[in-house]
C-alpha cells in the first residue's frame, strides 16, 4: 500500500520540484519611501534585480526550495531574508534601515556557498567592503592590525609570509591558503595580495584542510572582489604620501547582455621611494668615479 501511494505521488513530486516561481517585491527605507537602484541577490543563485523607481523588482524563474535573498543599497545596512519558493510567496516587502542606525548583516562563503555568519561553526573575522576603505586596508600585510591572532608581513622582498595562531613556514609551501576568487594564490613567489574593488575578506583561523585542501593548517584568507551587476558602476582614487608614494586606482563594471554577460575590470599603480639610503652604495659610486678620474689625469 505505502509503495502504491509512494509511486502515485512522484508525478507530483516530479511536477513541484520541475516548477518555475516569480519573485515580486519592494524595497522601502523606513520611512516608507521607495528605494531606487537597490541591488538584489538570491544566494547560491545566478539571480540578481535591481529596484526600480518605486522601489518594485521582479526575479523569474526561481525553482522550488528555501532561499537567502540579500539587499543592499548605498546609505543603507543590508539585510537578509530567508525564502521558501512554493509556498504561495508572491511579494514581499523589505525595509533597509541608514547605515549609521544599523550593521550590515555579514555573509560569508568560507564552506563554498554564501551563508550567514552566524550560522558557520567556524571562528572567522569578516571585513566587509566598507571596512576596508575606512580602515585603509592597501594589501592583506595591514589586516593584521585588526585581525586576531593574525599575523603577515614580508622579509623585505615584497613576498608574503602569514601565520595564524602561530602556524607559519618560510618555505614555498606556506601554513596559511590565500585564495583571490576561489583561485589558490600558491606560494611566496605570488607576492603581497593588494586590496582594492573588494566586496569582502574573511579570515578563517584553525585548520581548513578539509575545504581547502593542502596548505590551510593555520587558516585560510579569502579575498572576494566586487562583481559586475545589472548597472554601470565605476571608482576611482588617487592617494599620495610620504616618501614620494603614489598609488592609483580605477575600475569599471557594466552589463554587456542583461542578466547574462557581464565585463568588469580595475587596476593599481603603486610607487614609493626606500625608507633609508645605501650609503655604502653611494660612496663606492663616488670613489668610481674619482678613481677614473685619476686614471684618466695619469693618462
Amino acid at each position: 500500500m505505502k509503495q502504491l501511494i509512494a509511486f502515485c505521488l512522484m508525478p507530483l513530486i516530479a511536477l513541484t520540484s520541475s516548477a518555475q516561481f516569480t519573485l515580486k517585491g519592494v524595497v522601502l527605507d523606513y520611512k516608507g519611501t521607495p528605494i531606487n537602484r537597490a541591488s538584489i541577490r538570491i544566494l547560491n543563485t545566478q539571480h540578481t534585480a535591481i529596484s526600480g523607481e518605486q522601489g518594485k523588482f521582479l526575479i523569474e524563474n526561481i525553482s522550488h526550495g528555501n532561499y537567502i535573498i540579500n539587499v543592499s543599497s548605498i546609505g543603507y545596512a543590508s539585510i537578509n531574508r530567508q525564502i521558501n519558493m512554493g509556498d504561495g510567496l508572491s511579494g514581499i516587502e523589505i525595509v533597509l534601515q541608514p547605515s549609521f542606525k544599523q550593521l550590515s548583516e555579514v555573509i560569508i562563503s568560507t564552506e563554498k556557498r554564501d551563508e550567514l555568519q552566524q550560522n558557520v561553526p567556524v571562528s572567522i573575522t569578516a571585513i566587509s567592503s566598507s571596512q576596508v576603505k575606512d580602515y585603509r586596508l592597501w594589501n592583506i600585510n595591514d589586516l593584521t592590525s585588526i585581525s586576531p591572532n593574525l599575523y603577515t608581513a614580508d622579509p623585505g622582498d615584497k613576498r608574503n609570509v602569514t601565520s595564524i595562531r602561530g602556524i607559519v613556514s618560510t618555505s614555498y609551501d606556506p601554513a596559511v591558503a590565500t585564495y583571490i576568487d576561489g583561485v589558490n594564490q600558491f606560494g611566496l613567489d605570488t607576492y603581497i595580495a593588494q586590496l582594492f574593488d573588494v566586496e569582502r575578506i574573511e579570515i578563517a583561523r584553525g585548520p581548513q584542510g578539509t575545504l581547502y585542501g593542502r596548505n590551510a593548517m593555520g587558516g585560510v584568507i579569502n579575498i572576494i572582489t566586487k562583481r559586475p551587476e545589472n548597472k554601470v558602476s565605476g571608482f576611482t582614487e588617487v592617494s599620495l604620501g610620504n616618501y614620494s608614494q603614489q598609488r592609483v586606482t580605477a575600475g569599471i563594471k557594466m552589463p554587456l547582455i542583461k542578466n547574462r554577460l557581464f565585463f568588469g575590470a580595475a587596476g593599481l599603480f603603486e610607487k614609493t621611494d626606500g625608507f633609508y639610503k645605501n650609503l655604502f652604495i653611494i660612496l663606492a659610486m663616488i670613489n668610481n668615479i674619482l678613481l677614473q678620474a685619476i686614471i684618466t689625469l695619469s693618462t
